[in-house]
């Protein structure tokens, strides 16, 4: 049968300046794509992301580079080659493109989307990286598709009709690598991903575009207008250029050494591709021939001597050192004994790596850092290393061309993607390392049927607060229903719940706080509110000592049911009826009860008198429950309670917890936030389990937020903790028991959650910020906030990366707790109503 050979040119007359916009031509389902150069047919996959600098331990890290490992030990099986000499097998060897683009662009959520006007007002100009990894292999075609003769005849006659190899041809070998690729867990690319693939340099608009080239950068404009400015302005300087609207430079390098000395793949060294983007590249390209393993060991037998006799000669001429020669001549054996052994992995041979970096770009600095890898400007050959970048591309502009292990490619950071949290629900904030958004929803773990507990840890005055009352707001926006408890005496965040319409009550009044926790209002049935009112009356007993207690155990219980029973809707209620209609009660039973709801707020909370009063209902939105100038007396975590005052405290944390809940459940779900949560773990600590055994049952996510986070885990909650944010934390038990809640090594964590906000300084210049810390950054010169606190969020996934908690100006403003800004509040609250008042006149 003839041979055929395809339009364009041979890989031994390959073009390093192309005259195309683009080499991606037709695309077909699968991910097919045909070049528009030579007509080849590469089939392209998208590579799954996930932490690896930022993943929780080397486990996950691993898992995050094994599928595109995986491709490239699965194409390295594909070779089918009866000798074991690389000249003669290397032309079954499988050609591939891995391409990794990240492309800034600005935060944008749909417009339709609940919190999309909200959140696009406070953070439309926020950078996010936008990444994609794509994978490509080069099929083989073969005559007819494998079918029989007619199908090769009418193959035949196709090419020579346009000079295309036919599609088919191709399915064969398209069947088999699909197979392969799917095997390793890579997928379909959607269209929009090979748009941006075939245009990131005009961030996926149109490849299209006009462009200047100079000696070690170019210049790209997306419009004509802009290149037409720039013919104007002068198009040999660079700086005037810089100023044209519509335009951008890339400059291309080219990656001229690896050395990695046999490093751990999970070792940061190795994540050559991470510093790279880190320092600003937009696009990373790798192109090679995977090669297996046991032809490498025999290509590297066969040139033993070769290599060793070059290594001698550099170091005769001068250009190696002695030491130097030793440790090349080491090297050499530690690569021999590698690929000795049985497992060893497939290498990609005459390897090209580009870089592409967004702006005119210095290599120097670069290189000068103590790098695994050196980059070299692609000097005249900028617009052919574009080439060699693009989809299906047959030009070959890069002179320096490596044999490296696979796992180099693979543990490079390439699959490298820093995000975390769920699907949707409120903006946590921003990942540090990519900018992710982060969000949490508070039906996730209920629908995924997961832990339901969310626990943020960090230290007073770090952010957690403000944390809380964004995610309450946000959740509030979207349509949800909360409760907020404030246990804190003074504190005040009705600001922010009455902005976004919210209710608030108060638990220092006690016409306001009347029977709000009360257990005969909030359970869901009689039997169960009598139950519980009994059990609370007792274990607060306001009779006296133990005997009393005793003495009232069977009556109290006797009295609620027939209060209850009689139409009571609150144990004052119940209790005052038994009183009129039961003679045989004990004395001062039911009296001492209801002078206490007289005399004490916090009581009166737990003891409804008031018939007209209303319930705990949770209305649309926030309601934030707080202690106003009420002081909570509760409890050290694991003493017993001293007096009246302590035991009454200790019960109203109890049904806090438990009465919101239950009020949540009537509306069909939500979020309890527990701010000062040691509190409740310490006083309350049966009850919040028990909340954390109910809680996906009832749709509630409770939300845990608390500086002393060893009180979690005496409390015995960390069997019902999915998701958590730690946060700066000063005290060092408290750290290391926050890593471990998170089942996180705290040796890798500790020392960053500890560390200060600010550096020393001087008396001009005042305290540096700190950017290694966790806290929240403001500058030494006017309090600027430079960066808003980092949180490691733990998602559902086990993902725990660090994130910047972002807030909006407004809300940063309604929610501050700083004493100036609560002072601002008040005084733009006074003239408000004092504003109002006139109007009325």
């Amino acid at each position: 049968m003839a041979s055929r050979q395809r339009r364009g040119a041979t890989l031994n007359q390959l073009s390093t300046k192309p005259t195309y916009y683009t080499t991606l031509g037709p695309t077909y389902p699968g991910g097919r794509c045909r070049s528009s150069m030579d007509g080849s047919i590469w089939l392209y996959r998208s590579v799954p992301l996930k932490p690896v600098v930022d993943a929780r331990d080397d486990k996950a890290a691993m898992d995050a580079m094994t599928p595109l490992f995986r491709a490239y030990v699965e194409l390295a099986g594909l070779v089918d080659a009866s000798s074991n000499r690389r000249y003669t097998a290397r032309s079954s060897y499988r050609r591939t493109h891995a391409l990794l683009l990240n492309i800034q662009e600005n935060f944008h959520l749909s417009w339709t989307h609940p919190l999309g006007a909200y959140l696009n007002k406070g953070f439309g100009e926020e950078p996010v990286d936008k990444r994609l990894l794509l994978f490509g292999v080069q099929l083989n075609d073969k005559v007819g598709g494998g079918g029989g003769f007619r199908d090769r005849v009418d193959s035949l006659a196709a090419f020579f009709k346009d000079g295309l190899i036919p599609l088919a041809d191709f399915d064969e070998d398209y069947a088999r690598v699909d197979a392969a690729l799917a095997r390793c867990g890579l997928i379909v690319p959607r269209p929009e991903q090979l748009k941006l693939a075939d245009a990131y340099w005009n961030l996926g608009d149109t490849p299209a575009t006009p462009r200047l080239n100079h000696l070690e950068h170019m210049h790209v404009f997306h419009s004509p207008d802009s290149m037409r400015i720039a013919e104007i302005v002068g198009t040999e300087n660079c700086e005037s250029l810089e100023a044209v609207p519509g335009q951008s430079a890339v400059t291309y390098a080219s990656v001229t050494e690896f050395d990695f000395d046999f490093d751990s793949p999970t070792d940061p060294v190795a994540h050559w591709v991470s510093t790279v983007i880190d320092e600003g590249a937009i696009a990373v390209s790798v192109r090679g021939l995977v090669e297996p393993a046991k032809m490498t060991r025999n290509q590297l037998r066969t040139q033993r001597k070769r290599f060793i006799r070059d290594i001698e000669d550099r170091r005769k001429q001068g250009q190696l050192s002695r030491s130097e020669q030793d440790e090349m001549l080491m090297k050499l054996g530690q690569v021999e004994d590698h690929y000795g052994k049985g497992g060893a992995n497939p290498s990609l041979i005459d390897a090209s790596a580009l870089v592409a970096f967004s702006g005119i770009k210095s290599l120097d600095t670069f290189n000068s850092a103590s790098n695994p890898i050196r980059l070299a400007p692609m000097t005249l050959l900028q617009p052919g290393a574009m080439a060699e970048t693009w989809l299906c591309s047959n030009v070959r502009a890069n002179p320096k061309l490596h044999d490296i292990p696979v796992q180099v490619i693979a543990a490079s950071g390439m699959t490298s993607l820093s995000f975390v949290g769920d699907a949707d629900g409120a903006l946590v904030g921003f990942t540090e390392r990519d900018r992710q958004p982060a969000w949490l929803s508070p039906k996730a773990a209920s629908a995924k049927d997961k832990l339901p507990l969310f626990l943020c840890a960090a230290s007073t005055g770090s952010g957690k607060t403000m944390l809380l009352l964004n995610l309450a707001d946000q959740w509030a926006r979207g349509g949800e229903s909360g409760v907020i408890i404030d246990p804190k005496q003074g504190s005040d965040h009705s600001a922010v719940v009455e902005a976004c319409g919210g209710q608030t009550i108060r638990l220092d009044d006690i016409r306001s706080a009347d029977g709000i926790f009360d257990p005969i209002r909030f359970s869901a049935s009689t039997e169960v509110g009598v139950e519980l009112a009994s059990s609370m009356l007792l274990s607060i007993n306001v009779w006296g000592d133990s005997s009393a207690k005793a003495r009232v155990e069977q009556p109290l219980g006797e009295a609620l049911r027939y209060g209850v029973e009689q139409g009571a809707t609150c144990i004052g209620e119940a209790l005052a009826i038994a009183d009129r209609e039961l003679d045989h009660l004990p004395e001062d039973m039911i009296r001492r009860v209801l002078s206490e709801a007289r005399n004490s707020a916090t009581f009166s909370a737990l003891c409804g008198t008031d018939p007209q009063s209303q319930a705990l209902t949770v209305a649309e939105g926030i309601t934030l429950i707080m202690v106003g100038d009420n002081h909570l007396n509760v409890p050290l975590a694991g003493q017993a309670p001293d007096g009246l005052g302590q035991r009454t405290a200790l019960a109203l944390v109890r049904m806090m917890v438990f009465g919101s809940a239950a009020a949540l459940r009537s509306r069909g779900g939500g979020f309890v936030s527990l701010d000062e949560a040691w509190m409740f773990l310490g006083a309350g600590a049966a009850e919040v389990e028990r909340l954390g055994r109910l809680a996906r049952s009832q749709r509630v996510l409770p939300l845990l937020f608390t500086q002393r986070v060893t009180d979690a885990l005496e409390a015995g909650l960390k069997g019902y903790i999915s998701r958590l944010a730690i946060g700066p934390l000063e005290d060092e038990d408290e750290a290391i028991a926050a890593c471990r809640i998170a089942g996180l090594n705290p040796e890798r964590y500790k020392a960053r959650i500890m560390l200060p906000g600010t550096l020393g300084g001087d008396s001009h210049t005042g305290e540096q910020p700190n950017w290694d810390s966790m806290h929240a950054l403001k500058s030494p010169r006017n309090s600027r906030i430079l960066r808003g606190s980092i949180f490691i969020y733990q998602d559902l996934d086990s993902r725990a990366v660090p994130t910047e908690i972002r807030l909006t100006d407004e809300f940063h403003r309604l929610a501050s707790t700083n004493p100036e800004d609560v002072e601002l509040r008040k005084r733009e609250r006074a003239t408000t109503l004092r504003d109002g008042a006139d109007l009325l006149v």
